[in-house]
């Protein structure tokens, strides 16, 4: 079986590594030759790493791809042209794309499968571990009110913006929030660093950081420590990726969370794919599957440290998470605990 992955992102470091490395691993347990396309963040590069999908002799059995740069369309419906079954991860078609071109299993035959991560959830735990962070710092008592700056992925992306709707239901929960800016910072380290350091030298209110992935956390506390400020004290930061770095700087107590498991979707995709083939009813009543990312916070965090910090996927036995290797499952239940793969 030959699977055909068009990786949006790099293939050597950060978040699509390890979306790539926990596939390759499922794929060796589950016996499928796994073909993957980098295209480094790159619009261009993912048209061309399309392009070569689709060139392959003999074609691919599957392709599995990503809607980063809203390029989900053109290899949805190429796919469908070539009678290539698709399977849509992590950033699925947006909902104005579904209604113009159709959706998994109805519209388009040969889109099968789409599996994406609870991005609102993951948003909204983010931002109420900043007042929980708060609350310790101050002996659980009530904090005050806390000068909120919020720092977005970017505008576009499935992912990024629901991250936003799930910030956008914590602050109208939460009073105790108040945001003062909405930033954007493109995914990137540098530029959370110099978006940051420009709020500060503005002297503008800061109190906690909303980031939407590690990276930008990472950027704000290195321009908040240069500024002389101390995280996990009088400015709280919590992210998302569950990066070695993200995951340090919870355990140093600098990051209030660092929410994520989402790039396990690698393998959880290779899971769905084994039970597609072998036929399992569910999956062609209920197309597109959610899983909701987990939160490593201090502490939690010795249950996760052993195995993320080894990054050895191999040891991990995804047949568990399959239906048809249980046929008392009804449902997926995709999370890590205690370091070992299980069933939540």
């Amino acid at each position: 079986m030959r699977v055909a992955f068009i990786n949006p992102g790099y293939g050597d470091r950060g978040f699509w590594k390890d979306v790539r490395d926990t596939m390759q691993a499922a794929a060796d347990q589950f016996g499928y030759d796994l073909l993957v396309f980098d295209s480094n963040r790159d619009s261009k590069m993912m048209i061309e790493s399309a392009q070569n999908v689709f060139a392959l002799e003999p074609a691919p059995d599957y392709i599995i791809a990503v809607n980063e740069h809203q390029q989900g369309t053109r290899i949805v419906l190429e796919a469908e042209e070539r009678g290539i079954p698709v399977i849509m991860l992590l950033n699925d078609l947006t909902d104005e794309q579904k209604e113009n071109y159709g959706y998994p299993g109805k519209d388009i035959k040969n889109w099968i499968l789409s599996l994406t991560p609870d991005n609102e959830r993951a948003g909204y735990d983010i931002a109420k571990s900043l007042i929980d962070g708060a609350r310790l710092e101050v002996d659980n008592q009530q904090p005050g009110p806390l000068c909120l700056l919020s720092i977005a992925g970017d505008r576009n992306t499935p992912a990024s913006l629901q991250r936003l709707d799930g910030l956008d239901h914590a602050l109208s929960r939460f009073s105790l929030l108040r945001e003062q800016r909405r930033l954007v910072a493109n995914w990137s380290y540098d530029e959370a660093y110099r978006q940051t350091e420009n709020w500060l030298d503005r002297d503008g209110c800061v109190d906690a950081i909303w980031a939407a992935n590690d990276d930008i956390a990472l950027g704000a506390i290195a321009a908040l420590e240069k500024a002389g400020r101390e995280p996990g004290k009088d400015v709280f930061v919590g992210g998302l990726n569950w990066s070695p770095d993200g995951l340090r700087k919870v355990a140093d107590g600098k990051m209030t969370m660092t929410h994520g498991g989402h790039f396990f979707a690698g393998a959880w995709v290779m899971v769905l794919l084994h039970d597609y083939i072998q036929g399992v009813e569910f999956l062609s009543k209920h197309p597109e599957i959610t899983f909701r990312m987990e939160a490593i916070t201090r502490e939690n965090i010795s249950y996760f440290v052993d195995i993320l910090g080894s990054r050895n996927w191999n040891s991990l036995d995804f047949h568990q998470f399959s239906i048809a290797n249980s046929p008392s499952g009804t449902e997926y239940n995709f999370g890590l605990r205690g370091g070992v793969a299980q069933s939540e």
